[in-house]
Protein backbone atom coordinates (compact mmCIF):
# COMPACT_ATOMS: atom_id res chain seq x y z
CA UNK A 1 0.00 0.00 0.00
CA UNK A 2 1.29 3.35 -0.67
CA UNK A 3 0.52 6.39 0.71
CA UNK A 4 0.86 10.75 0.29
CA UNK A 5 0.14 13.31 2.12
CA UNK A 6 -3.73 13.93 2.58
CA UNK A 7 -3.03 17.82 1.85
CA UNK A 8 -0.17 20.05 1.08
CA UNK A 9 -1.26 22.78 4.21
CA UNK A 10 -1.69 19.51 6.64
CA UNK A 11 1.68 17.45 7.43
CA UNK A 12 -0.30 15.76 10.15
CA UNK A 13 -2.20 12.91 8.06
CA UNK A 14 -1.29 10.58 4.87
CA UNK A 15 -4.00 8.87 3.15
CA UNK A 16 -3.55 5.47 1.36
CA UNK A 17 -3.30 5.01 -2.62
CA UNK A 18 -6.81 3.67 -2.59
CA UNK A 19 -8.12 6.19 -0.46
CA UNK A 20 -10.32 4.33 2.10
CA UNK A 21 -7.27 4.37 4.91
CA UNK A 22 -6.16 7.44 6.43
CA UNK A 23 -3.17 7.80 9.51
CA UNK A 24 -3.79 10.75 11.61
CA UNK A 25 -0.81 12.23 14.10
CA UNK A 26 -1.87 13.99 17.02
CA UNK A 27 0.84 15.59 19.49
CA UNK A 28 0.45 15.75 23.23
CA UNK A 29 2.73 16.65 25.90
CA UNK A 30 5.37 15.71 22.86
CA UNK A 31 4.38 12.77 22.68
CA UNK A 32 3.05 11.31 19.08
CA UNK A 33 -0.42 9.13 18.86
CA UNK A 34 -1.21 7.88 15.42
CA UNK A 35 -4.85 7.07 14.70
CA UNK A 36 -5.58 5.09 11.91
CA UNK A 37 -9.42 5.15 10.27
CA UNK A 38 -10.96 3.04 8.08
CA UNK A 39 -13.56 4.89 5.44
CA UNK A 40 -14.06 7.81 8.33
CA UNK A 41 -14.32 4.75 10.91
CA UNK A 42 -11.48 4.14 13.41
CA UNK A 43 -9.84 0.50 13.46
CA UNK A 44 -6.75 1.36 15.77
CA UNK A 45 -4.08 3.25 17.22
CA UNK A 46 -0.33 3.38 17.20
CA UNK A 47 3.18 4.31 18.75
CA UNK A 48 4.51 5.01 15.72
CA UNK A 49 3.83 5.88 11.78
CA UNK A 50 5.04 2.18 10.79
CA UNK A 51 2.69 0.23 13.23
CA UNK A 52 0.48 2.39 11.82
CA UNK A 53 0.65 1.60 8.30
CA UNK A 54 1.02 -2.70 9.31
CA UNK A 55 -2.77 -1.64 10.94
CA UNK A 56 -4.07 -0.90 8.10
CA UNK A 57 -2.30 -3.13 5.80
CA UNK A 58 -3.64 -5.89 8.04
CA UNK A 59 -7.04 -4.64 8.16
CA UNK A 60 -6.91 -4.13 4.06
CA UNK A 61 -6.08 -8.17 3.72
CA UNK A 62 -8.45 -9.20 6.30
CA UNK A 63 -6.57 -10.21 8.74
CA UNK A 64 -8.04 -8.19 11.72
Amino acid sequence: MKWRLKDKANDRAIVSDCGNYQISRFTLGGADLFTVYCSGKEIGDAQNGNEARRIAEKHSKGVV
